[in-house]
């Protein structure tokens, strides 16, 4: 049976491991919606269409272990194909049904059908969900008072092609690319929020790779109708990776400024000066391989970054490319946001183990126990807190290894975000 690369693990235990390791950050501070980014698609049927193959079976998995720990309220809003040319990609967006009801904003058609709008396939000719889909989203009415109140939350789906604000006599707005045609778009899934009497409107967007692509990409995002336009009971919360380094300044404008100067509130910003580590270290998000010039142990770059946390591509930094805008349309929205943490996995979050935080940098406020091995005093053995230096005899190796840095970085290159809003 194949092995899993840098252990003595089976594949297929190695998978079972990582999984766990999700499900365990997720049982530290349950969530009442858990997005995932970069979901595979497989061939499909096109953009709008249902993703198929590994990332099918991936997204289904998860939901149903979700529902074996934490209960069967779990759903999941079907992941769809978001742009063409060999640049697809699914977002997956679970939620707690004891809490939220999924509202679309978009329905769904059926068989091989792109989501569109329910005005356009209009409300007699929405469809379930056929199998494998068919026990994601419940058959539950829609509260009123919110998008598509009445229609069932399974004959719903998300939106992933994106108009900019109508011009005065009723014509559509311009259809909007992020930043070119076959980009992938950004995914919108609404939620009602019974408690709060209030819409969410979720963003979810994986930028391209590279700049200026990234940042105008980010950018297209303020000129979206439904991020522009909120109601008096509406939050808009805009999540994802945006492939803009937050210390970046030129980058980062284009990114950014249109969204702020809209109302948008910027979660993860530059580091304070001097922006240099450990400071940067405070907003990193991004995590180096484990090969040849990977990710070390060592104090390179001070707590909480050490030798993992930054990677450069092509000379730039990207060591901070995940963000969470948030903005609230009026007083009956709620907020305003709060504990927006960095969930990390190898040290631990929140970042508090340098008192006082130096240059006033954000710790964090939820928290998060490192996944490595341990000492008696609760510190990861494979990292300089715990007496681990350059030259040590497998000090790197054992750093390095599954039971350590390995299994998280395999799991994902990203440290998650978190946040009340």
């Amino acid at each position: 049976m194949a092995r899993q690369t840098g252990s003595t693990l089976s594949k297929n235990v190695a998978s079972g491991q990582r999984l766990w390791h999700i499900l365990n950050t997720f049982f530290l501070n349950i969530p009442d919606i858990f997005v995932v980014v970069e979901t595979s698609t497989g061939a499909g049927n096109g953009e709008g269409s249902l993703i198929t193959a590994g990332g099918r079976d991936g997204a289904l998995e998860l939901l149903n272990l979700l529902r074996v720990y934490f209960g069967n309220q779990w759903k999941l809003v079907p992941p769809l194909i978001l742009g063409g040319m060999n640049r697809t990609e699914g977002i997956s967006v679970y939620y707690n049904s004891n809490n939220l009801s999924f509202s679309g904003p978009w329905g769904w058609q059926g068989a091989a059908n792109s989501s569109d709008s329910v005005a356009n396939i209009g409300v007699p000719n929405l469809a379930a969900y056929a199998a494998p889909w068919n026990n994601c989203l419940p058959a539950v009415a829609v509260p009123g008072g919110n998008i598509n109140a009445g229609i069932n939350s399974n004959r719903l789906a998300g939106q992933w092609q994106f108009r900019g604000v109508p011009p005065l006599g009723g014509a559509p707005g311009p259809l909007l690319n992020f930043p070119a045609m076959n980009y992938r778009p950004p995914f919108l899934t609404t939620f009602w929020d019974a408690a709060n009497n209030r819409t969410i409107k979720l963003l979810s967007y994986h930028a391209p790779p590279h700049n200026p692509a990234a940042a105008n990409g980010t950018n297209t995002i303020s000129q979206i109708d439904e991020i522009i336009n909120l109601g008096a009971n509406e939050v808009a919360v805009i999540v994802g990776d945006f492939n803009v380094d937050i210390n970046d300044a030129p980058n980062v404008a284009t990114a950014y400024n249109n969204l702020i100067g809209l109302g948008y509130t910027r979660h993860i910003n530059p580091s304070p000066a001097p922006a240099t580590y450990p400071v940067q270290g405070y907003v990193s998000t991004h995590m180096k391989h484990g090969g040849k010039r990977g990710a070390t142990p060592w104090n390179t770059n001070g707590y909480p970054a050490y030798g993992y946390a930054v990677t450069e591509f092509r000379g730039r930094n990207t060591s901070s490319i995940d963000n969470i805008l948030t903005r609230y349309g009026g007083l009956g929205a709620g907020g305003p946001a709060a504990n927006m943490t960095i969930v990390n996995r190898i040290t631990g979050s929140p970042y508090n183990r340098v008192m006082p935080i130096p240059a006033g940098a954000a710790p964090g406020a939820l928290a998060y126990n490192s996944a490595m091995v341990l000492n008696a005093l609760g510190e990861p053995i494979a990292l300089p807190l715990a007496g681990i230096a350059p030259g040590n005899v497998g000090a790197l190796s054992y750093f390095r290894g599954w039971d350590n840095y390995g299994k998280i970085r395999s799991t994902s290159d990203h440290m998650a975000l978190i946040i009340d809003i």
